[in-house]
């Protein structure tokens, strides 16, 4: 587990107990209303990390899509292997990791956007940089 899911969990976990040991000092009209809200709390933490993992899968297949698309227009003569970097965060954007079937040796990092794909990275699959390796790479992109 990613260290700040941990911190994310223990700030609903505390946020949770705080309210119910206020809840444990109100009186009998207000206790039901503090572990309404301490259980709301618990239980709305609960669901949003079971179901981001479904919401960033979602996120990462349509953003392959919108890769493969993007491919198939510029290099439609070749082939590729996409795969993205297991990070499980909602967000806007998406970083995908490309290697082509006629540049083995080489990993592209391209991010896509609702609106934009973008490449922002190439290093060799050893990880050092493909600069002073000797490969000049096909698919690099200037932007």
């Amino acid at each position: 587990m990613h260290p700040t899911t941990i911190i994310e969990l223990a700030l609903i976990s505390g946020a949770a107990l705080v309210t119910s040991f206020f809840a444990l000092l109100l009186p009998k009209k207000g206790k039901k209303i503090g572990w309404s809200i301490s259980c709301l709390i618990l239980f709305s933490g609960i669901i949003f990390y079971a179901i981001r993992p479904f919401i960033v899968q979602h996120q990462t297949s349509e953003a392959i899509m919108k890769l493969e698309k993007y491919f198939n227009e510029m290099y439609p003569e070749e082939s590729w292997l996409i795969t993205d970097t297991d990070e499980y965060k909602v967000q806007s954007s998406v970083t995908l990791l490309v290697r082509f079937e006629s540049e083995p040796k080489i990993v592209y990092k391209y991010i896509v956007e609702d609106t934009t794909i973008e490449q922002v990275d190439l290093w060799l699959l050893s990880g050092d940089p493909v600069e002073g390796s000797g490969i000049d790479p096909h698919h690099f992109e200037t932007n």
